[in-house]
């Protein structure tokens, strides 16, 4: 009984994975035919209003020729060429990611901004012992700042965990994160606002 209830649910297991690995790639080839489908047909349409051109006459009797006396298919070319909707990719929450060294990637902070978190500013965080939630703490939080010596724009939240994010001064990728108790004196408080370059 044991043995069964274990076999059926591996069975199970197998058959999902099998399906989901199958699946889109038919449906991306039953696209790719519908595509070939809509390319013969427009093909044939143009075709036809370049014999038209020019013809008055022939125009003219096709015009007046009532619609029940045509054999061919009627196609009906709005309802083949609806536009569907893409998706775009999901940016996961920065408060939410967990923070492996030397690994860059994209979050959303919980202020609707997307960053790039570089190399360097995930291997320092692991090595200070830095979460993404403190991260995204200061930039949604924290007192925003020019440092006027390199340019880099700064947030730091100087109540709470006191950490200060460092962004590139043209693009929105966080290089380097620290904690620090407090202000330093090449900081200016400035009301930068983010780039929005990365998507």
């Amino acid at each position: 009984m044991k043995n069964n209830l274990i076999k059926s649910i591996i069975g199970l297991i197998f058959f999902t994975l099998v399906f989901s690995i199958i699946s889109p790639r038919l449906a991306k080839a039953n696209e790719s035919q519908d595509l070939q489908i809509n390319n013969s047909i427009n093909q044939e349409e143009t075709l036809a209003v370049n014999e038209l051109d020019g013809e008055t006459d022939g125009l003219n009797q096709i015009l007046d020729t009532p619609s029940d006396s045509f054999n061919d298919p009627r196609i009906n070319l709005e309802d083949e060429f609806e536009i569907q909707p893409r998706i775009a990719p999901v940016i996961p929450l920065l408060a939410g990611i967990v923070i492996r060294s030397g690994v860059s990637f994209i979050a959303r902070t919980s202020t609707g901004n997307v960053v790039r978190v570089s190399a360097h500013a995930a291997e320092r965080a692991v090595e200070r012992k830095i979460t993404a939630k403190m991260i995204d703490q200061s930039l949604a939080n924290g007192t925003k700042y020019v440092d006027i010596l390199s340019g880099e724009r700064v947030a730091w939240a100087s109540n709470g965990n006191k950490v200060a994010v460092l962004l590139n001064k043209n693009s929105d990728v966080i290089e380097t994160v620290y904690d620090t108790t407090s202000q330093k004196l090449k900081w200016f408080k400035n009301s930068w606002q983010y780039i929005g370059d990365i998507k």
